[in-house]
């Protein structure tokens, strides 16, 4: 199912566009504050629910959820952050429809019901809590939130001060980023997107299986291994060949039909003894590297590379040939200095996989000044003019044209040596196989944290390769 990542702004502008064609505001206000109180009862079916209700569009759909919520047979207290009859618009006319005592938000504190309805704020508030919101917040309790829990700001996920903590979220139409980034999400709880009927348009999306799953290259009963790709790994030198061959490891796993191993002469004895299905040849300069690549589907280069001039050398000789090419760590850093020498020979198949530290490098402080994540690496991949994938518990996907994917589907187990260098393979080996780069990495991303979670505590990187077929198997059995 796809799942659409909406800003703020964003969704407010939908609604407009909705009510401009003609929809009544306080229809969508039901709507919506009907899902809310449905999904409240389906996950808390016992308890009294204490309403606490903001002075805008977020406090109507709490009156409006009051309301139906009553209608369910539950007990029901309905706490205002500000006079009712100080509402205006479509939250004025729910609290007008709302027959039951309204009382002040501060009356709440301590109130001691069951559940609470945080229809505060929601998605929109930009300042930190205070008064009786903030010593609501601080309460606990189980909690269901309106849009976005009140505290956390549904743009950047980033909170001001106290905040709610639910465990669950309702919102509407579509994520919001607050809802996929690492900063915020585990506040939201479980998040479910209510369908009120406002058209929307939007090329970010959260990442799942069914957005590329028709997109994967499963082999037909006429393939043969040379059908199926030629994905070349470029290693580092004697005492640094262990992250290339993860990155080969794994792009054989993911279904790659030939992989090469291409080292320096002194570390070729070094990475036979340790490989047997990957193939091995040495490499002398730049050249050497094109004339492979030339010869290949995919390369991946910069794992343990080294941050020199050679690796500097050896990517524009991989740039300069027709592979398309998978560009981590060493291959990232050694254009730290003149980052657009790079942005200029990149093409949009190619595929850049920084993580963190790596991006500030090349992009500066884009991810401190950018609104969130999501937008800077939207911003990177523009700028360098491919796919950029931006690691993390939050990991962003964006393409030169402006798509966006953000992939949720991954564990902490991950964070540990090498995981980067097989997540690299992973995308080479698909990429080897002809998939989109955008697609690519959005399946290796989704794939990487399924083996993660699969395998759980304990995992090394060495494991990751090795639960490929698992993953495979249910992505294939699926059919997602």
């Amino acid at each position: 199912m796809y799942r659409p990542i909406l800003t703020p702004d964003e969704m407010r502008e939908a609604e407009a566009r909705e009510i401009a064609r003609g929809t009544r505001g306080y229809a969508l206000m039901q709507r919506a504050g009907s899902a809310v109180a449905a999904h409240l009862h389906r996950r808390f079916p016992e308890g009294r629910v204490r309403i606490l209700a903001g002075p805008g569009g977020n406090g109507g759909d709490g009156f409006v959820a009051a309301r139906a919520l009553a209608g369910l047979g539950r007990e029901v207290d309905v706490f205002c952050a500000v006079d009712a009859a100080t509402l205006s618009g479509d939250a004025a006319q729910a609290a007008a429809d709302w027959t039951g005592p309204v009382r002040p938000l501060n009356a709440a504190i301590g109130s001691g019901h069951d559940i609470t309805l945080d229809a505060l704020y929601g998605a929109g508030l930009s300042r930190g809590l205070d008064g009786a919101a903030a010593t609501l917040a601080q309460e606990g309790g189980r909690v269901v939130s309106v849009d976005v829990p009140s505290g956390i700001n549904g743009l950047t996920g980033k909170a001001a001060g106290a905040a709610f903590v639910a465990q669950l979220t309702v919102t509407f139409q579509a994520l919001r980023p607050a809802h996929v980034l690492a900063i915020s999400r585990p506040a939201c709880g479980e998040v479910i997107v209510a369908d009120i009927g406002v058209p929307i348009e939007t090329d970010c999306a959260k990442n799942q299986p069914e957005d590329w799953h028709t997109l994967l290259p499963w082999p037909e009963l006429s393939t043969h291994k040379h059908r199926r790709g030629h994905l070349l790994v470029v290693t580092g030198g004697v005492s640094k060949t262990g992250g290339g061959r993860l990155a080969a490891r794994a792009g054989l796993r993911v279904g790659a039909g030939l992989v090469t191993l291409l080292c320096p002469p002194s570390a070729k004895l070094v990475v036979a003894s340790q490989v047997t299905a990957e193939m091995v040849s040495a490499f002398d300069g730049a050249e050497d590297i094109a004339a492979e690549a030339e010869e290949a589907d995919a390369v991946v280069i910069g794992p343990a590379a080294g941050i020199n001039d050679d690796t500097r050398d050896n990517v524009y000789g991989v740039l300069g040939a027709s592979a398309d090419a998978v560009l981590d760590a060493d291959a990232l850093t050694v254009f730290k200095d003149d980052p657009g020498e790079l942005f200029d020979l990149l093409r949009p198949n190619d595929v850049l996989t920084p993580h963190p530290g790596e991006f500030r490098r090349l992009f500066g402080d884009l991810e401190m000044s950018a609104d969130n994540r999501i937008l800077a690496a939207r911003e990177a991949a523009e700028m360098a003019g491919c796919v950029v994938l931006l690691k993390g518990p939050d990991t962003v996907i964006a393409a030169p044209d402006g798509r966006v994917r953000v992939n949720t589907h991954a564990s902490p187990w991950l964070a540990t040596a090498g995981s980067g260098d097989v997540l690299a393979g992973l995308i080479g080996g698909l990429l080897a196989q002809g998939m989109d780069a955008f697609e690519a990495a959005s399946a290796a991303a989704w794939m990487h944290g399924d083996a993660g979670l699969r395998f759980g505590p304990g995992l090394i990187a060495t494991d990751l390769p090795d639960m490929m077929p698992a993953v495979l198997q249910g992505l294939h059995t699926s059919g997602a």
